[in-house]
């Protein structure tokens, strides 16, 4: 076997080396932990994202709920207006009918006033 001196220059190398490489370990051990935080704030971001999501998600379907009730208020709405304009138009139609018939009873009440003159007039008393 075959036993090799280490001369000054050498360990000094070795030992540039093996501090190269310490400082390479501890480059990557910051860069690492670095890299952690930088995880760590994408996860806390992600869980805020998260909770605004859900927070989201309960608002619409409050709002969900809120459109379903006024469209139901809408429907209703829209039922009162058609029975009102139908109730509008039988009272216009009963009106009308009672128009007619009180210039019906207008023509009666002036006929017989002129029938009434006219015996008046004539001296016909139909009591006598």
């Amino acid at each position: 076997m075959n036993t090799e001196r280490w001369d000054d220059d050498r360990l000094d190398r070795l030992a540039n080396s093996v501090e190269g490489l310490t400082n390479r370990v501890d480059n990557i051990a910051n860069s690492l932990e670095s890299l952690t935080n930088r995880v760590d704030n994408i996860a806390n971001s992600l869980e805020s994202l998260t909770k605004r999501v859900d927070s989201i998600a309960i608002a619409t379907e409050n709002n969900n709920r809120l459109i379903e009730s006024n469209a139901r208020v809408i429907q209703a709405l829209a039922n009162v207006a058609a029975e009102a304009r139908e109730e509008r138009q039988q009272l216009f139609q009963r009106m009308d009918r009672q128009q007619e018939e009180i210039v019906g009873l207008r023509i009666e009440t002036r006929r017989m006033l002129d029938i009434l003159i006219n015996q008046r007039d004539r001296g016909d008393n139909p009591t006598a």
